[in-house]
């Protein structure tokens, strides 16, 4: 299943987790997100992109990706080594959007983020490129288990370390959304991923979402909607009405939105 309709909301389910996404246009003209996912029996991968580069280059970019990981799952089932597949796959995918062409067979220098997790054997596998997020919500407790590459990422490490002090911080903070890696980049040097499996538990809920929603929500709203229901096609509807709302409040501008929350059984 592969999708980027505007405003589209998808369930599904296998005997290992449940799946919702929801889509959101918001207030721009074209919806650059994808997301995608591929169901087997007992296991799965999901994938979200966040398209960069105008109407036709963000899109292209978003949906190469998706489509990538997809295929490569499907003729590599069941794979050997979920680790290297989900590292390979980055590397393929980030070659083939390096690869996009115009009609008039000019590079279409296009880029996308992407989050892409397998569940399988009862673990949990990631790869990330950019600055769209996943989460685990585990017994009240939400935690971000991927890593922003961006510029803010790289300020926060420095000041941390005692290599700039706070006025230097919030100097170059202007630039903190700037990403440091993303898919389209040419040479991937920079991927986020776990080199050991991560252990599931029942009811955990893994949460993967685009900027469009945690620039407008905070970590403690989303994870307080999440925590109050137990259906979750009815979690990312509350979502999307406290973001709707939270905007139209604060005046807000809405990015592309799109969120897939997975429920482990």
């Amino acid at each position: 299943m592969q999708g980027y309709m505007d405003n589209q909301q998808v369930t599904d389910n296998n005997s290992a987790f449940s799946i919702a996404v929801k889509t959101v246009l918001g207030d721009r003209e074209d919806q650059q997100d994808c997301f995608g996912y591929e169901l087997m029996q007992d296991e799965g991968i999901v994938v979200l992109c966040d398209g960069m580069g105008g109407y036709e280059g963000g899109k292209a970019a978003s949906n190469t990706a998706v489509e990538c990981f997809l295929s490569e799952y499907s003729s590599s089932y069941p794979c050997d080594d979920e680790i290297d597949f989900l590292y390979n796959a980055t590397l393929t995918a980030n070659r083939k959007i390096c690869e996009l062409k115009t009609n008039s067979g000019k590079l279409l220098n296009a880029g996308s983020t992407v989050v892409a997790v397998m569940i399988r054997n009862g673990n949990l596998f990631w790869s990330s490129v950019g600055d769209s997020r996943a989460y685990l919500f585990r017994n009240d407790e939400f935690v971000q288990f991927t890593k922003d590459q961006n510029y803010r990422t790289v300020l926060s490490e420095k000041l941390s370390a005692g290599l700039i002090d706070e006025e230097q911080f919030n100097t170059e903070n202007s630039r903190a959304e700037a990403l440091i890696s993303f898919l389209g980049i040419g040479k991937l040097d920079l991927i986020d991923y776990n080199k050991v499996a991560f252990p599931l538990l029942k009811d955990d809920k893994i949460l993967i979402m685009s900027d469009g929603l945690y620039k407008i929500l905070s970590d403690e709203e989303i994870a307080r909607i999440v925590g109050n229901f137990s259906n979750i096609s009815e979690a990312l509807e509350a979502l999307e009405m406290k973001v709707k709302k939270y905007a139209r409040i604060n005046n807000i501008c809405r990015d592309n939105m799109t969120v897939a929350i997975i429920k482990i059984h």
